[in-house]
């Protein structure tokens, strides 16, 4: 009896330690790639599919809803989001993800669709760019904006004749090259006030012209170098303030500030731009005290910004504006160690007034 178990066992052994052959193997391998594809790779394929279709109905409702977009015109933007691998909803919501991408997508399939495409822009309101907001693509330029077009050494004056999806056109106002032909290279620059100096390399892709004046037409381009011109971002208002020359000597004399404000003569202005760094202050009749009030000078501002009072502001006079047509006068104005809170109340203000603007020009106001 023994002997039999031993014998059983020796067989089970020699069975457990065989080799598998190789349609065990095959089985293994065909058992774990099934488990993979049905547990792992189906559901998800199927969430995969199951997200883009909630993104795509999402998708659809915003820009049908909130947008006015008819069908043919939301299956484009879509087309072009999957195309570019770019979230949906910014080419609706985002000036400059919508030409960047409309313009990767005329280098890519050329001038196909623009009807279609300036339908879209006129809905969205992206037919024209608040000063303010910088340039993505020379797709953006204002049309007159005024430009210096650099060939070689020589510097000419013009204006942004023309700007569609294909090129966009400078006319040469003064002087006009005499030798310009397409393919030449040049460098356009410009300044936009609230914004910077832009410097744009492009090429010429055809010479004509208008009502007798030389017309170049370029090639778009989304490489462009942009110098800041100011730290801040000054924002255009009419606020009431009341200042007062603030004497050096008062500055070192020692005495409280409420000592000093008493003996100060105050006058009535008017805050006509402010940024985070300072203010432009104007006075319609500028008496001769005001008019002592020099480059380096310090004043004391006091006005309010929407609730928010900002009292006894020390600001330093950087420069004086002079109307020649009027007894008006203007100071340039820098804030002296501006509190956070303040400098932050300014900034608030500035972003809320920007999306005011934005918000207009989405809806086609302005």
């Amino acid at each position: 009896m023994e002997s039999s178990r031993f014998e059983v066992f020796k067989q089970a052994s020699k069975i457990a330690t065989q080799p598998p052959t190789t349609e065990e193997i095959i089985l293994a391998i065909f058992l774990i790639l099934g488990f993979i594809l049905f547990f792992i790779v189906i559901p998800f394929f199927i969430f995969r599919k199951y997200k883009e279709y909630i993104s795509k109905k999402t998708f659809y409702q915003l820009a049908a809803n909130n947008y006015g977009l008819e069908p043919e015109e939301i299956d484009f933007l879509w087309k072009l989001s999957r195309e570019f691998n770019i979230e949906p909803s910014l080419l609706v919501t985002s000036y400059a993800t919508f030409q960047k991408t409309i313009f990767k997508y005329i280098k890519k399939f050329g001038a196909q669709n623009l009807d279609l495409i300036n339908k879209i822009r006129s809905k969205l309101g992206f037919n024209k760019l608040p000063e303010f907001v910088p340039i993505s693509t020379t797709m953006d330029i204002d049309l007159y904006q005024p430009v210096t077009v650099i060939i070689g050494d020589e510097h000419y004056e013009g204006a942004v004749f023309e700007n569609n999806e294909q090129y966009w056109a400078v006319l040469f106002i003064k002087a006009e090259p005499r030798h310009l032909h397409p393919g030449e290279e040049v460098i356009v620059s410009f300044i936009r006030p609230n914004d910077g100096r832009y410097i744009i390399t492009t090429k010429v892709l055809d010479v004509t012209r208008q009502q007798g004046q030389l017309v170049a037409k370029l090639e778009h381009t989304d490489k462009l170098e942009k110098i800041q011109l100011r730290a801040y971002v000054r924002w255009p208002v009419n606020i009431p303030c009341k200042f007062a020359h603030f004497p050096l000597k008062y500055i070192s004399s020692g005495k409280s500030l409420e000592e000093i404000i008493s003996k100060l003569e105050f006058h009535d202005g008017i805050i006509k731009d402010i940024s985070v760094g300072g203010i432009k202050l104007c006075v319609e009749e500028a008496e001769e005290k005001l008019k002592k009030i020099k480059e380096g000078s310090y004043i004391l501002v006091s006005f309010y910004l929407n609730d928010t009072p900002f009292e006894n502001i020390i600001c330093e006079v950087v420069r004086t504006i002079k109307n020649p047509f009027s007894k008006g006068l203007c100071y340039g104005c820098s804030f002296v160690d501006l509190p956070k809170q303040y400098q932050q109340k300014i900034q608030q203000f500035i972003w809320e007034e920007q999306r005011k603007i934005i918000k207009l020009y989405k809806e086609g106001v302005s």
